[in-house]
């Protein structure tokens, strides 16, 4: 495992290609967001995909989630917006706000096979650059064991998971604070399936 700052990866264009060719190769990361740290892969590689479903021991039945920078990565990927959901989406984004959109067929989500998707632009401003720059999509999912808690620490991910991950992107201990709030925006009228952060 190859433990760096989130910062000093931005800052080292060597170490950042590194990083970026082995993300697109199928390596697992974990990196901090504005939540949580979370597990991120490629969301082309299913072999990667299905590393995280293991690791985390999670029903194959429960879909990640794309980090997307801004909101209009979504048209470039195919993923539409229903009628008055983007003004809401853009209330709330970059922020602790999951909205789950009727999903596409594309190849950069092709390991991503439900019909339905979670997306989220993480207010994380370093995250955000780091996403800019991606040459791949990623899906995440918070960095824990199903049913355990989620951890801010990234000691205790790091002594937990150092066998099983290849990049831990540190940011130090994140502030403790609920998941992101997750709504249904394909169903009308939409349905919040998860109260966490925010309030929609």
């Amino acid at each position: 495992m190859i433990r760096v700052h989130i910062d000093r990866l931005l800052a080292d264009t060597e170490l950042a290609n590194r990083f970026f060719a082995e993300l697109d190769n199928g390596a697992v990361a974990v990196l901090p967001t504005d939540t949580l740290y979370g597990f991120a892969v490629a969301a082309h590689s299913t072999s990667a995909v299905d590393r995280v479903y293991r690791i985390k021991s999670r029903s194959s039945q429960k879909p990640l989630i794309l980090f997307v920078s801004c909101i209009d990565d979504l048209a470039s990927l195919g993923i539409e917006t229903p009628p008055g959901v983007r003004s809401q989406l853009l209330q709330h984004w970059p922020g602790a706000l999951t909205a789950v959109l009727p999903a596409a067929k594309h190849q950069a989500l092709a390991a991503f096979t439900f019909g339905s998707i979670g997306v989220r632009v993480p207010a994380h401003p370093s995250l955000l650059q780091l996403l800019g720059r991606l040459p791949c999509r990623i899906l995440t999912t918070s960095a824990n064991r199903s049913g355990d808690p989620s951890d801010n620490n990234p000691d205790l991910i790091a002594a937990e998971f150092s066998d099983e991950i290849d990049w831990l992107i540190d940011d130090g201990i994140l502030p403790p604070g609920l998941p992101s709030t997750v709504v249904d925006f394909s169903r009308v009228p939409p349905i919040i399936l998860r109260q966490g952060k925010i309030k929609v």
